[in-house]
């Protein structure tokens, strides 16, 4: 469970970023600021958003949050959670009720 608590920790920073980014208005390339005056830092949660187009440079230094990549993201990551859990699913009852040959 060590990975799956990872990865909510994560997601919650995220989510944290983004709010920081709402609520300082930065969402447009218009309104870019930079990280100090959204006020936060660069932590991983930002690299990982910034790697992803999540979080853009408007200019050198000025960012913003793109609402549109961001909610791309999020359904991409859904979609690999259900394959994921089609996948475990699959394993599951393979393992329960083996696999007959067919001669």
């Amino acid at each position: 469970m060590g990975a799956a608590a990872a990865i909510a920790v994560m997601r919650m920073k995220e989510r944290e970023v983004r709010e920081d980014f709402l609520r300082a208005g930065a969402t447009m390339p218009i309104n870019a600021m930079s990280l100090a005056d959204v006020g936060i830092g660069e932590s991983m949660a930002v690299r990982r958003l910034i790697k992803r187009a999540v979080i853009r440079e408007a200019s050198p230094g000025m960012f913003y949050f793109d609402e549109e990549v961001w909610l791309s993201v999020r359904a991409m990551r859904r979609r690999m959670a259900m394959v994921m859990l089609v996948i475990l699913i699959a394993f599951a009852i393979l393992a329960t009720f083996g696999v007959r040959t067919f001669k």
